[in-house]
């Protein structure tokens, strides 16, 4: 068999693909494939893979990507930005870079470098429901987790599970909670998007015998129901639901939401493991056990990293006009959306207030590359811009004012790990780059400016991220300060 000749046997369609690192790309059979195993796509991700791919020698603008995907047809620039996080989560986020306000760019990365950067299995990572995989995928060893839907109603249901599966998630269905709990109780439900009103088995029960199961209590769940009760709420929440949903569900909060819940559980599985060692630890030393066990220190390192510092001006005032209700969404659903962009570069949200957040990029804890931290951190807060702005476009149509969102990054030296007591533990961040991203957040609000860095982040973002120097006139002394730059949003 020739070098070129597929490992399969099948025919290629004349040899039309491209290798780069441990991805091939085969154009004839519509195909992405890792370390040789067939990644299921859909149709629109491969679309826009092969125009990158194809047009690697250059930047290719948003507006020609959309015309190329959905030819004739007028869509939202989010159904692009869903795509291409769907190759993102199987290619890296270093292969697609995002131009600021020019589009997109296919980098193809080094054989040796990408032996690294993508998890064995992802070629499973974007697989549909089951029983719907195409002909010819290649199964993996270790099946990706799946997300489940349930609800009675079969239009909800599949839209739903369409807009996870546009997201790169496998997906199950149940058409009520009798259903799910036999899905659930068979293993591999990563997080579970439930109904409320549902015959045989309600959403309140299917709740209820979560608590009362150890094994299902840990499974993320996100209640999606047209029900608006407080009362309705407050109950899903005390039997233990992650987060709330209003029908007709929003597919960019659906996004965020199903990426925080997942995330969160992740770093509880992580915190609880973390927790369990330090408390072994504390009883062989403490014979009597009465002492509460040390803080989490143990995994304290000092590592240079980029800060970002998130605030929204004049969000307690507008959301002290609100009904209590409505005021709690609003704090929900702007976390939410930010928390996701962090999350989805690699980040670490280290504090979350009602208008207010603090993350950090290049901890050990989910760390890309040390000199790749202040690039995760711009593209955070460039997608933190953008996600911003459709926010504020659907709270235009509803009558409700726009929220400002100032956003500061600075680079140096942190301390970061757990402190607390191990049962209160928080992931903290400590250095004077904690204290200089502050003030370049400070810089962006006196500035009218979205994104303001620091002179450390702005030598690191040279040539890969469009900024400029903040005119001294619009900038407020700060004591130490180096140089002040803004990022320029696309």
């Amino acid at each position: 068999m020739s070098a070129n000749a597929p490992e399969d046997g099948t025919d290629d369609g004349g040899g039309d693909r491209e290798h780069f690192g441990r991805f091939e790309v085969r154009f004839a059979q519509r195909q992405l494939r890792v370390d040789g195993q067939v990644a299921t796509l859909g149709s629109r991700a491969f679309d826009v893979l092969e125009a990158l791919v194809r047009r690697r020698e250059r930047i290719v603008t948003k507006d020609e990507l959309l015309e190329l995907v959905w030819p004739g047809v007028v869509v939202e620039e989010n159904n692009l930005q869903v795509q291409v996080s769907t190759l993102r989560k199987l290619l890296g986020a270093q292969v697609i870079t995002t131009i600021p306000g020019r589009g997109y760019r296919f980098t193809p990365p080094a054989a040796d470098a990408a032996a690294g950067s993508v998890p064995r299995g992802a070629a499973a990572a974007a697989s549909p429901r089951a029983g719907s995989a195409p002909a010819g995928a290649v199964p993996t060893a270790a099946m990706p987790e799946r997300l489940l839907v349930v609800d009675d109603n079969k239009v909800n249901r599949l839209l739903i599970a369409r807009m996870l599966e546009m997201q790169g998630h496998a997906v199950a269905l149940a058409q009520n909670g009798r259903e799910a709990m036999d899905l659930l109780r068979a293993g591999r439900i990563a997080l579970m998007i439930l109904d409320l009103e549902m015959p045989e088995l309600d959403g309140f029960s299917v709740l209820e015998q979560l608590v009362a199961e150890p094994e299902l209590r840990e499974v993320p769940v996100i209640v999606a129901s047209s029900l608006e009760g407080v009362p309705e709420m407050a109950r899903c929440i005390e039997l233990g639901a992650d987060d709330f949903l209003r029908k007709p569900v929003n597919p960019v909060l659906l996004k965020a939401r199903v990426r925080t819940s997942l995330e969160k559980k992740r770093l509880r599985d992580q915190q609880r493991a973390l927790i369990e060692r330090l408390a072994a630890g504390a009883a062989g030393s403490s014979p009597g056990g009465a002492a509460e066990p040390s803080p989490p220190t143990a995994d304290a390192c000092r590592v240079t990293a980029t800060v970002l510092s998130l605030h929204l001006p004049g969000l307690p005032e507008h959301a002290a006009t609100l009904p209590p209700t409505a005021a709690l969404e609003l704090v929900d659903s702007w976390q939410t959306l930010m928390i996701d962009a962090i999350v989805a570069q690699h980040g670490v949200v280290s504090q979350a207030g009602p208008a207010s957040l603090l993350a950090v990029f290049g901890t050990p804890l989910r760390a890309p590359p040390p000199l790749e931290a202040p690039l995760a951190a711009a593209r955070a807060a460039l997608e933190m811009v953008e996600t911003l702005a459709l926010f504020n476009a659907e709270r235009q149509a509803a009558g409700a004012p726009s929220l400002r969102l100032h956003i500061g990054l600075a680079t140096g030296d942190v301390v970061a790990g757990y402190s607390g007591l191990p049962r209160r533990a928080a992931y903290t961040a400590l250095g004077p780059a904690v204290d200089d991203a502050a003030s370049c957040a400070r810089q962006a609000e006196a500035a009218g400016e979205a994104v303001v860095i620091d002179d450390a982040t702005q030598r690191r973002l040279a040539g890969r991220v469009a900024t400029q120097p903040l005119p001294a006139r619009r900038s407020r002394a700060v004591p130490g300060a180096a140089g002040w730059h803004t990022v320029q949003a696309g």
